[in-house]
């Protein structure tokens, strides 16, 4: 098995971009036919001054991400390919039940139903675990330096959502709360 987790940066076409780039396309595809969950996806009008500065460094890390899987090579003919293509696959069906779940929803309850059963925040969860699929079959340590701090930053836009879903939907977001983790299975 390769362990050079330090792969030598070079541009490509068949890199870490093409699953990267894949799970921030599939976001745009549903807003764009999902047209009031898109709204819904992108309105930051609730944002306090705390949330604009998290969401502004989780945008810049990745950003960082996405240039930066240009470079990466996958590492075809491996177990690491192998089994970070496992992970992806399986992190980009349940990305994409999220997403059905989210954008065909109600505006004016919270979202419960779907994959949204087992965790208050899946689209975050399974965008996390694709990209960490990638990492896996890409074996590089590059990407997981960025992901790392790019899960830390988005984690507080989703403590920001999380307080503006209380304000919004009170108790029944409350209870939903008790009863369903913040990121499947547990926290």
């Amino acid at each position: 098995m390769d362990a050079s987790f330090f792969t030598t940066l070079q541009a490509g076409w068949l890199n870490a971009w093409i699953p990267s780039f894949g799970m921030v396309l599939i976001q745009f595809i549903y807003m764009a036919i999902f047209k009031e969950g898109g709204k819904r996806a992108v309105d930051k009008s609730w944002y306090t001054s705390k949330d604009k500065t998290n969401a502004t460094v989780s945008a810049i890390l990745q950003i960082i991400l996405l240039i930066l899987s240009v470079f990466v090579p996958l590492k075809f003919g491996t177990m690491w390919f192998v089994v970070g293509s496992l992970v992806f696959l399986l992190s980009l069906v349940s990305f994409l039940s999220a997403f059905h779940s989210y954008a065909s929803a109600p505006a004016d309850k919270p979202i419960k139903k779907g994959i949204y059963r087992w965790s208050r925040n899946p689209m975050y969860f399974f965008f996390f675990t694709g990209m960490i699929g990638t990492c896996i079959a890409s074996a590089s340590l590059w990407l997981l330096i960025v992901l790392i701090p790019f899960i830390i930053a988005t984690h507080f836009i989703i403590l920001g959502e999380e307080r503006y879903c209380t304000e919004t939907y009170g108790m029944e977001y409350i209870e939903y709360k008790m009863h369903t983790p913040r990121y499947l299975l547990f926290f």
